[in-house]
């Protein structure tokens, strides 16, 4: 893309993402730990436990995929 104009909207968005994928991670951390008991963390319902981890992983690659984008267009922008 040649558009410097564009390509740095598209970084100033793709940083909004990479902050809302923080906050997605904080929220779920929040959730796994409301699904551990007191008791040596075992968990209160081992199937949302699963889902939530599942969840997790799956925000760990979407900010990875972030970071990745905002590096191209960071190396684009200069």
């Amino acid at each position: 893309m040649e558009n410097p104009k564009a390509i740095s909207e598209i970084l100033n968005q793709t940083k909004r993402i990479e902050e809302n994928n923080f906050s997605n991670m904080e929220y779920a951390t929040s959730i796994s730990m409301l699904l551990n008991s007191n008791d040596l963390a075992k968990t209160k319902d081992k199937e949302l436990s699963d889902k939530v981890n599942k969840l997790n992983r799956h925000i760990e690659d979407i900010n990875k995929l972030t970071a990745d984008l905002l590096n191209d267009l960071s190396s684009r922008h200069n």
